[in-house]
């Protein structure tokens, strides 16, 4: 289905279509209110092709104010997030299951008994990859969980993108390092928030 649906692109120009700005904000504009709601809906059909969120809001940054951006990308990924979330919960969560390694099952069981906080590392670190939502989907973990992780590890890749557009793929490209120690730094904070509150609790 992914190699179809590249070949589909590739022969229809949506590819070519992405990296035509005039192309971009002449379709847009020229769908009016309607145009909200159909790049919610391409965030929708490009779920099962794994494309990366940046391809997606990048090109929104032509057309619409960065904080519309934002909303309407955060809005798009969430709902694509959950259908593969679904899918792979419904469809195929028994059969790959069946096939697992024991190790992995005690590596879950670890993941799962700090679901949010995993989720919103995987997120940080993945970010709108569908490849996250399968993953998620296939473990034991529920829905709130999945929901609320991965609202919270959206919001800084879809404000990065959002914000500073093409340039946040160049200071992403030129500073990976960086890049890694502000999700770890945040994980961290996260973390070390989370036990300060338990052993306040248990005061």
């Amino acid at each position: 289905m992914v190699i179809i649906g590249i070949v589909v692109g590739v022969v229809f120009g949506f590819w070519d279509f992405f990296h035509d700005r005039e192309r971009i904000q002449d379709f847009f504009q020229d769908s009016g209110a309607f145009g909200p709601i159909i790049y919610i809906l391409a965030f929708i059909a490009a779920q099962p092709l794994s494309l990366p969120g940046a391809a997606l809001i990048i090109p929104a940054t032509f057309v619409w104010t960065w904080w519309e951006v934002f909303i309407y990308s955060m809005l798009g990924g969430i709902i694509a997030s959950s259908i593969g979330f679904v899918v792979a919960r419904w469809l195929a969560q028994d059969w790959v299951r069946k096939r697992l390694p024991q190790r992995f099952i005690g590596w879950e069981k670890r993941f799962v008994d700090h679901a949010l906080l995993s989720t919103i590392a995987l997120r940080l670190v993945t970010g709108y990859a569908p490849a996250a939502d399968w993953f998620l989907g296939i473990l034991k973990i529920r829905w709130r969980e999945f929901l609320i992780g991965t609202i919270i590890g959206l919001i800084p890749t879809a404000f990065l993108f959002a914000y500073y557009g093409d340039d946040s793929v160049r200071w992403i490209q030129n500073a990976p390092m960086i890049t890694l120690a502000v999700s770890i730094a945040f994980i961290l904070l996260f973390s070390g928030f989370k036990r300060y509150k338990k052993r306040t609790e248990a005061v």
